[in-house]
């Protein structure tokens, strides 16, 4: 099973960038003569968005074979190991799967109810929208209800971020100077059917404080009671900082504490085990406290009835879970003994080991403040999880929020990997 070919530039000429990578893909894909390339997904820089039209429909010009694109813009572009801080760069990767097995969708050809539509069942779906998208929440668990795993994954860029959804349908229309297959708001992406073999993990790099609190009352962003009691002093409690006039320093100690910590969201009761965040726990900012009322502020609406969980980011925390990542994925592709019959109960001269199974690209969405900031050196980051997963084709993007099932995380990175026999 071949590699997904990458492809990946930066040059003050955006146009110069898009020709390097396509040179890069055409060499890779010589030597794979037998694959056939027809989905691309695109992740560029923020000043690119502005010409992601043109880039379109230059990337389109100059790979024929592909028929579909998809993408979107962010923060910082990753490839390989690499991170691209420069303003105009991109990267390409070429998925060798069959046309049958993938839908790309948008707003003007959206995902069908039940995920189902001639012969294909998503599965699975690769997301993009916009941070600042309307009733994100709800949308996102209407969208993984489309699928038949719940499985979304992908990124969320800021407002003036730009989409990449090009059907083959659309290419017609595309190579004569249309403006079709680009979004700047809704949804858009690709859903894979169950025989796109694909993976997601999720590192939070967060060490928690302490056990889970039951909200016992929110409004909105603002959480007001924790266990029935007041949640602006208890978080303090926590933190083991005064704030008040008589306090020395006033706010300004706990508002230093406080700027370093975080509140993961999870099902009552949930979100945390072993004392480490589950997948479940929706990391979320602090953003502001409200003294009148003795609550907090976070970055996202939440409810009563739900536990959270305050924590701190750690980078000991950070690169052990990205080793951990990788490991886990290792063993989740070692192949299974299974009887050639079926029978569980075989003796084990009799098992057969399954078909290996091999990472053919992988995708990593990561969040602001982790990158260099919290792994000590530019691309140590990436260099640590490519170390986990070996030499394998990667890109993804630096996004405002990381997409994980149907919820959205800040401070997460959310790694798929794509396997093959």
């Amino acid at each position: 099973m071949s590699l997904f070919p990458v492809g990946h530039a930066s040059h003050e000429d955006w146009r110069h960038a898009a020709e390097q990578v396509v040179l890069q893909l055409r060499g890779q894909m010589l030597r794979q003569p037998q694959a056939q390339h027809r989905l691309a997904l695109v992740y560029l820089s923020q000043s690119l968005a502005r010409h992601a039209q043109e880039l379109l429909a230059l990337l389109a010009r100059s790979l024929p074979q592909v028929t579909d694109w998809v993408g979107s813009s962010g923060q910082t572009v990753l490839a390989m190991e690499h991170e691209y801080t420069e303003d105009y760069s991109l990267a390409v990767m070429l998925l060798d799967i069959p046309a049958a097995h993938y839908r790309v969708y948008s707003g003007v050809a959206p995902l069908a109810l039940g995920g189902a539509e001639a012969g294909f069942d998503a599965h699975s779906a690769l997301v993009h929208s916009s941070i600042d998208q309307p009733e994100l929440a709800e949308l996102l668990l209407e969208l993984s209800e489309r699928t038949s795993s719940g499985n979304l994954f992908g990124a969320l860029s800021d407002e003036q971020g730009a989409q990449i959804a090009c059907r083959a349908e659309d290419l017609p229309r595309l190579r004569t100077g249309a403006a079709v297959g680009v979004f700047h708001a809704g949804f858009s992406g690709v859903a894979f059917d169950s025989d796109v073999a694909c993976i997601s993990r999720l590192a939070q790099g967060c060490a928690p404080l302490g056990a889970g609190m039951a909200i016992t009352q929110a409004k909105g962003q603002l959480v007001l009671e924790l266990e029935g009691e007041p949640a602006l002093p208890k978080l303090l409690q926590l933190l083991d900082v005064e704030a008040s006039p008589s306090a020395g320093g006033g706010w300004q100690a706990a508002l230093s504490q406080l700027r370093k910590t975080q509140a993961a969201i999870a099902p009552l009761g949930r979100g945390l085990e072993r004392g480490a965040l589950t997948e479940e726990a929706q990391v979320l900012h602090i953003v502001g406290l409200d003294p009148v009322r003795q609550g907090l502020a976070l970055s996202s609406g939440v409810e009563s009835e739900h536990t959270v969980i305050f924590c701190q980011r750690d980078t000991s925390k950070a690169r052990h879970e990205l080793m951990q990542m990788g490991a886990a994925l290792k063993d989740a592709l070692m192949p299974d003994f299974a009887d050639v019959d079926g029978d569980a109960f075989a003796k084990p001269e009799a098992a057969q080991p399954a078909a290996a199974r091999h990472i053919r690209g992988a995708i990593y969405v990561s969040s602001k403040g982790r990158g260099s900031e919290m792994f000590g050196g530019a691309d140590a980051e990436l260099k640590l999880l490519r170390h986990a997963l070996g030499p394998v084709p990667l890109i993804g993007v630096v996004a405002e929020a990381q997409l994980m099932d149907a919820r959205a995380h800040q401070l997460a990175g959310v790694l798929t990997v794509f396997t093959g026999n």
